[in-house]
């Protein structure tokens, strides 16, 4: 029950806290709901008159809109508390989430980047600052290493894939390029999105639909990754 007391008031402490800047009358509730956050966690009793109090003022605030409306939330308050407690941590739970997406894979959302705000934002300004100097002006690029053993490999697979298909990868070189490894930071969300949060070299992009593929490939699976990103 300790448990649920806590959650309540953590809930309620935000939530006046942030009407308080905009109201008064809301730093009172803010202040108690802050001292029964204190108390539960110290394990003192917390004061039980404080949902009485948030029951009040929520119950209030509506009355002056809608009586009916403030008598659906009187009777089921209890219940619309768990919903609205349940709501909140879940949505607490995704918001850290993707967080953790952001700053492990670039993204908050892997599978779709370009409906994350904080893509966009970062993205935004990453490429604001290098002012069109990082682009890719074919279709395809390699990211390599000059002293890459893998990239090396990849050399004759590389040409035999680029004779059969037609395209050209535009080779970047981004272990001593800081040019060419400011534009491989610019895509790199895509690249751990695709690559299992990794970012290594060779490193192969689709311009056109964002797409990459990492590390050693064969001329079959290179061809595939081309022919279904042209």
């Amino acid at each position: 029950m300790q448990g649920v007391y806590l959650v309540a008031c953590i809930i309620a402490f935000f939530v006046f806290a942030f009407l308080a800047i905009f109201s008064a009358k809301y730093r009172p509730l803010a202040k108690e709901a802050f001292r029964c956050v204190f108390n539960t966690i110290t394990f003192r009793p917390c004061d039980v008159q404080l949902s009485e109090k948030i029951k009040a003022t929520v119950v209030g605030g509506i009355m002056e809109k809608s009586p009916g409306t403030a008598r659906f939330v009187n009777k089921h308050f209890e219940a619309l508390s768990w919903i609205f407690t349940i709501l909140t941590v879940v949505s607490l739970a995704y918001v850290l989430l993707g967080l953790y997406n952001f700053f492990v894979f670039g993204s908050c959302d892997p599978s779709d980047p370009s409906g994350c705000i904080l893509t966009q934002l970062t993205n935004g300004s990453s490429t604001n600052t290098l002012n069109g100097t990082c682009t890719i002006t074919a279709d395809f690029a390699e990211f390599y290493g000059s002293e890459c053993q893998y990239c090396k490999q990849m050399e004759p697979i590389v040409a035999q894939v680029e004779k059969e298909t037609g395209i050209k990868f535009e080779k970047l070189e981004i272990w001593h390029n800081q040019t060419n490894a400011k534009t491989f930071e610019i895509h790199s969300f895509e690249v751990k999105r695709d690559c299992m949060g990794a970012l290594g070299v060779p490193t192969f992009y689709s311009v056109k639909n964002k797409k990459a593929i990492c590390g050693l490939q064969s001329i079959e699976e290179l061809k595939k990754f081309v022919n279904e990103n042209k």
